[in-house]
This record gives structure tokens, sequence and C-alpha cells, in this order.
């Protein structure tokens, strides 16, 4: 018998840096997952990706059941998203994972458990949460929550370039350089929950606008500059970027001729770069389960 887990992807984050001396960030969940598959056999196992494995091991140890008990799992990953680049692809498949587990062991847990078990193998994304939160990556605590985000779309710009978040975070300055846009971040987490609040991209796009260009501290973006003031240009709400990846998204919805910026994108320079530019959804907390639940039905 299989056990089915899914969960989505991210284009970046909308926010993120250091709030009340704590680092925050509030991610949001696009159109494209991960699926975990396990299957308990006696030979011909695959022991999957090594975090993935890891979160089996830790829902394990959550229920106290022994650890030789899940040697002859086999775990199959099929994921869509892009590794690397800062759109929650570990993340994705980590959380999967848990939710194929706790499948497995017919055993439930909260979203807030799953995130807190994932965040003690790595830092980890806020798409594990099914509404939109401001969350701590490190220790899987959730701040506050926020409204969701109905009818949006991401123009994602993805590049051919990879950024491990380790190396990012292993940066000695990483914290100081934080601490520097304390006061920007500040403002745009107020922002964010203001236009989540109000479902009004326009002070969304203009929050995640304000976090973007205060990370270029950080790690500088490509053209950055360019497609904020193509975004301003061109109607789009705004710019977010992967804060310790290398995508940029610019948020758009059906009232925007995206199909326009796109081409506009691709005729450019910046497309050189940017090898991959298209469309996703953004997909709120209630299309999201009615998303999965159509996928887990056709596997099951």
């Amino acid at each position: 018998m299989k056990f089915y887990g899914i969960c989505p992807a991210s284009c970046g984050e909308f926010v993120q840096g250091i709030l009340d001396n704590e680092e925050y960030l509030s991610s949001y969940a696009i159109d494209m997952f991960s699926i975990a598959t396990l299957e308990e056999k006696v030979s011909d196992i695959n022991l999957g990706p090594n975090k993935s494995r890891k979160a089996i091991e830790k829902v394990f140890e959550k229920f106290n059941i022994p650890l030789k008990e899940s040697k002859n799992i086999s775990l199959d990953i099929n994921s869509n998203i892009p590794v690397g680049k800062g759109m929650a692809s570990s993340t994705a498949d980590i959380g999967a994972t848990i939710r194929a587990t706790l499948s497995l062991l017919n055993k439930k847990l909260n979203n807030e458990e799953i995130s807190y078990i994932a965040s003690e193998i790595e830092p980890t994304d806020s798409i594990l949460l099914y509404e939109n939160s401001i969350f701590n990556p490190i220790n899987g605590n959730v701040k506050r929550y926020l409204s969701s985000l109905e009818k949006a779309k991401v123009i994602v710009l993805e590049p051919n370039e990879i950024l491990e978040t380790s190396l990012i975070r292993s940066n000695p300055s990483y914290l100081e350089k934080k601490l520097e846009n304390r006061d920007i971040i500040k403002k745009s987490f107020n922002l964010l929950e203001e236009g989540l609040y109000k479902n009004d991209l326009k002070i969304i796009g203009k929050a995640c606008t304000l976090s973007s260009l205060a990370n270029e501290n950080i790690h500088k973006k490509p053209y950055l500059n360019e497609i904020v003031d193509i975004s301003e240009k061109m109607g789009a709400y705004g710019v977010n970027i992967a804060h310790s990846g290398t995508v940029i998204g610019m948020l758009v919805d059906d009232n925007i001729d995206y199909e326009k910026i796109l081409r506009h994108l691709k005729g450019l320079e910046l497309n050189r770069y940017y090898k991959k530019i298209h469309l996703s959804k953004i997909i709120g907390q209630g299309e999201r389960e009615e998303i999965e639940w159509n996928i887990l039905k056709t596997l099951k």
C-alpha cells in the first residue's frame, strides 16, 4: 500500500528580515508541488533525499516509534519545483514527506507541529502552514497569522544560477547586514499585514519591493532595479525576491495585461540571465486545499 503527502512551492518571500530581534519571513504558495510517496517493502528500498529521510525519522521519534521500524519504508519524491532557486523545494520535499509519514502511521499533527519538525532539519519556509503568516524559519514559531491573498498571480523570473541557503546564512556578516535593514523590514511587515487584510495588491507589492531592495546588501539580484522599474511602468503591483535564493517575482492579477509584461521581459537583455520567465498562480488557503485534495485523489 502506498501513502502520499503533498506540499507546494513558493516564489521566494513577500518579506524577510529581522523583526523584534528575531528573523522572520512570510512566504506564499504557488501552483507547483512536491509529492512524497511512501511504501513498505522488503527489497528495492529507495531511501530518497537525505533531508526527507530525516523527516521520516523525526515523525517516528515524535510518536516514540522505534526507528528500526522505518528501515523498510521506501521513499520517492516527485517534484516540479526548481532546486536551489529559493522556491522552497527542500521545504516542500520535507513537508510532503512528513505528511506522507503521518498517513502511513495513521497519526495526526497540526501544521504548526509539522513546521516545527521541518525547522529541526533545516531553516524552513512558512508554506507548511496553509495560512499566510509571519514565521520564524529557524525554530518554526508563528509570530502572527495574516489574511489570505486571493486571485493573485506572479511572473516568475528564474535564472539558471542556484544558491544554497546555507551559504547565505554562513556568511559572518549575515546577521549584521540583516540588522541594518531592521527599520525597513518592520515597515514592510506592517504594510504586508495591512495589504493582506485589505486584499490590496498595491500595498502588498509595496511591502515586497521594500524588502527586496533592502536585501541587496546581503545578496544582490542581477537587474533587480530594472525589474522594479518595469513593474512600476507597466502597472504591476510590485516585486518580491527569494531572499536566500535567485528567483524574482512580479505580482500581478487578471486586471493587468500580464501577457504583455511577459513578452516585454522576454525581449530584454535580462532574459539572457533569467532564462525562464513564466506565470504562476498564487494559491490561498481554500484553493490550495482543493488543489491538493484533487491531486491526492488521482494518486489513490
